[in-house]
């Protein structure tokens, strides 16, 4: 996980990113939040903090800043470095007596508009986040996912449960389509994304049934389409998964996928 740009945040401090250092994020626990910064804004902000809080809810710990002070945080980061467009990290780090803020800009990873139409390849590892609701730096799961990532030639993995049942993919949410519903693991299961959200509202929205569900690895074959979601990825079609091929045309695709593009114009326009 590179810290890149001029600067980074450390508490309230600016920082030149040589004088970034990962241990600070390896030791206790770490809460984090991914957002990306478009024209200036990061988008969702409020939404991303609201699941900041809830996964220290969760892991029985207190952030000590107000929303106002991470937004104005977010802000000052984002104005040191002059950067318009990009991905921002921040942490709350959890550490005996030393509990840290630290916020700085990582690699983006959005899509090429090609594989938009294309569809992306995914694959299926065996694996699991000890607190799935919550957002925690996990970096033993995070180096394997990436190194089967790599030899595989794979965009995604998928993390198959002991039940062999599909919860998540390691950095996005995952669902399904079939008889013009839309399908998808339990929230309960997984860490339930900003993105996730507004699938759910934009289905609610085009009364387009969306059914929490249990879904089996071996079911696959049955379903017609398929797409994961996340922060970085927007709507992001799926064209296969191991040795399963999926249609990448789906008339549901095209709409929530459109219809979150609107959402995200109408939050920059405000």
């Amino acid at each position: 996980m590179a810290c890149i740009q001029k600067f980074f945040l450390k508490n309230n401090d600016i920082l030149p990113v040589a004088d970034f250092n990962l241990t600070d994020l390896e030791v206790g626990t770490s809460l984090y939040e991914v957002v990306k910064i478009i024209n200036g804004k990061p988008l969702f902000l409020e939404e991303h903090i609201l699941r900041m809080r809830k996964s220290a809810e969760i892991k029985k710990m207190t952030i000590w800043l107000t929303d106002d002070e991470i937004k104005q945080r977010v802000f000052k980061i984002c104005k040191v470095n002059n950067l318009e467009n990009g991905r921002l990290k921040f942490v709350f780090r959890f550490y005996e007596e030393e509990n840290l803020y630290i916020s700085f800009f990582i690699q983006v990873i959005t899509p090429s508009p090609d594989l938009y139409e294309t569809g992306v390849k995914l694959i299926s590892i065996k694996g699991k986040r000890l607190s799935p609701n919550a957002k925690v730096i996990n970096y033993d799961l995070r180096q394997f996912v990436k190194a089967e990532i790599i030899k595989n030639n794979a965009f995604e993995a998928l993390l198959i449960n002991d039940a062999n049942q599909i919860t998540e993919g390691s950095k996005s949410n995952f669902f399904l389509i079939k008889d013009k519903k839309v399908y998808t693991p339990f929230a309960k299961d997984v860490l339930v994304g900003v993105t996730r959200n507004y699938v759910f509202d934009i289905c609610k929205k085009n009364n387009i049934e969306i059914i929490e569900t249990d879904i089996c690895f071996n079911d696959l074959k049955s379903y017609n389409s398929c797409f994961i979601t996340g922060t970085s990825l927007g709507v992001l079609a799926v064209n296969q998964i191991d040795n399963y091929v999926f249609l990448k045309k789906n008339g549901l695709l095209e709409l929530i996928s459109s219809e979150y593009k609107g959402r995200i114009d109408d939050y920059l326009k405000l």
